[in-house]
């Protein structure tokens, strides 16, 4: 009776006490034996690595239980606004969290939480908040906010499905099918006295810019003096990065944002090379079947295959002739310079210029990055999905691949050639890197990425926070190193002023050489008629 009648008054704080004590009796009094044999989700400590998990199988799901002991029921029983936070970080395939108090979704347990259900993107909606495409969250980090109201809970993992884009079945890394693998953390915590972000403080740091860039390099300059630019080796190839610190580079006026922490922080960074996924290497392909000449396994077809299409770029037949082709490829840029098809010196296809094609999706319902966050090939969006499906920057700074999971990942590496690193790789601590005094941000130099087929890269960078040991990862950078090839020479103002001064040079020397044959010419038909006027 005392329960309902505080359903009336439910501002002030005992009632809200004695609500909460009822819904825990209630769960308690409910509670069957199924949560017995299964796995006991553990809580997170803030800023702590989660339980990892794998999927197997395009029905597989890894259902949880998580049930509060009497102890914690009496102190959450004072908690102004208890609240459980669940957080799932892929690191391969696209898992899907759910959530149930009446046991295991994949048992017939009713979903009462599921990231991204209708409820959520109502109530996202709702708050008058722009409702994210799928390809910005499907593969990625997924979090539940829920009341505790509950003694336990069943938490289900599964792989995300949809039956129209997203299918049961789907391609994974290293040639796996329907694989999966993530990181499950929980949180409890009192939203009244706690923020919601401080179960991942460096996650939800405010003020931080989080996006890779590249440093300018220093262009050799062409000239008609100068010669003909020519590739760099991959010795002498040399690309730099570079990053806010944790905290720095972004707005400080956010709102709502009360998560600060201070370093010191090491960093990461992580390389995959895609020239394979964004085009082809070395062949002419019929942009209407999107198919190469050689094995399609070998070399594919090309992200943008539909993006190169007429009117872009010109239509070419199923026999690979037409305009911009191997045939026609020199004048391509200049009857067609929208066309991201790009060419080398001998006119063999590499790969699209993203710059052209990033310009041709503006204002397009496909940007750019919804192409290259492909969560069937990579999840460079995470700090684990980093660990497991790239490359990284090894102590030399060159890039170190990563083997096939089959082979036993990372840990396959023997010590002796992993550089002492192990299999948690090379941290860059502060002191290693080189800052930049105008804009303060970290930059690291990378050697010997190749740049021989207009190569394109996925560069992420990993911050640790040192003294928790919690990690975030960057925004992704796509970068392109176009192979440098032979351009006719662009005449600058003091080229032409130059070229003009030869050109009279040469000019007044031809007069001269004219006038003085010419002289001279005349002077030697003047000595011989004098001679024959003597000899007369």
């Amino acid at each position: 009776p005392a329960a309902r009648r505080c359903l009336m008054v439910l501002g002030s704080a005992p009632c809200r006490r004695r609500i909460r004590v009822f819904f825990f009796a209630l769960s308690a009094l409910l509670w069957t034996p199924e949560g017995e044999g299964l796995v006991q989700l553990p809580l997170t400590l803030p800023g702590q690595r989660g339980l990892e998990g794998v999927l197997q199988g395009e029905t597989a799901t890894n259902c949880y239980n998580l049930t509060f002991s009497d102890e914690a029921i009496r102190e959450l029983v004072w908690w102004e606004q208890g609240r459980l936070v669940l957080r799932l970080e892929p690191c391969v395939g696209r898992p899907h969290l759910k959530a149930s108090v009446y046991g295991c979704p994949s048992a017939g347990g009713r979903v009462v939480w599921e990231y991204m259900s209708e409820k959520m993107k109502g109530d996202i909606i709702a708050q008058g908040k722009e409702l994210p495409e799928k390809w910005q969250w499907v593969g990625d980090a997924e979090s539940l906010i829920i009341d505790i109201t509950h003694r336990t809970y069943y938490i289900e993992v599964g792989h995300y499905v949809d039956g129209e884009t997203y299918m049961p079945t789907y391609d994974s890394v290293d040639g796996q099918t329907s694989y999966a693998k993530y990181l499950l953390e929980a949180h409890i915590l009192d939203n009244a006295k706690q923020p919601l972000e401080s179960a991942n403080p460096l996650k939800n740091l405010c003020g931080w810019d989080r996006q890779v860039r590249v440093r300018d390099r220093e262009i050799p300059q062409t000239s008609i003096f100068g010669g003909f630019t020519v590739s760099l080796s991959d010795n002498s190839t040399k690309t730099e990065v570079e990053w806010y610190a944790p905290g720095e580079g972004g707005s400080t006026g956010v709102e709502n944002c009360s998560v600060s922490q201070d370093g010191p922080y090491s960093y990461q960074v992580y390389v995959k090379e895609i020239t394979d996924f964004v085009g082809t290497s070395g062949v002419d392909y019929d942009l209407n079947a999107a198919k190469g000449v050689q094995d399609s396994w070998t070399y594919p077809a090309g992200d943008f295959v539909d993006v190169i299409k007429p009117p872009v770029c010109p239509a070419v037949s199923a026999s690979g002739e037409g305009e911009c082709t191997r045939t026609t490829c020199r004048v391509c840029p200049i009857q067609y310079p929208d066309c991201p098809k790009e060419f080398l010196t001998n006119c063999t296809e590499v790969a699209v210029n993203l710059a052209k094609v990033k310009a041709v999706l503006n204002g397009t319902t496909r940007p750019l990055e919804s192409f290259l966050k492909e969560e069937q090939r990579y999840t460079m969006w995470t700090s684990c999905g980093l660990v497991e499906t790239s490359g990284r920057i090894t102590s030399d700074r060159t890039l170190q691949v990563r083997p096939p999971a089959r082979d036993g990942g990372w840990a396959a590496i023997p010590p002796e050639i992993n550089q002492g690193m192990g299999p948690e790789g090379k941290w860059w601590e502060e002191r290693e890197l080189n800052r930049d005094v105008n804009t303060g941000r970290w930059y690291l130099r990378l050697e010997g990425l190749r740049e021989d087929r207009n190569n394109v890269y996925i560069i992420n960078v990993v911050a640790k926070h040192i003294a928790s040991g919690e990690t975030a990862a960057y925004t992704m950078l796509a970068l392109q190193l176009k192979t440098a090839k032979y351009k006719p020479p662009e005449l600058g103002p003091s080229d032409v002023a130059l070229l003009s001064s030869i050109g009279g040079l040469v000019l007044a020397l031809i007069l001269i050489f004219c006038l003085t044959a010419l002289f001279v010419q005349r002077k030697r038909l003047a000595r011989r008629a004098t001679r024959v006027r003597d000899k007369r």
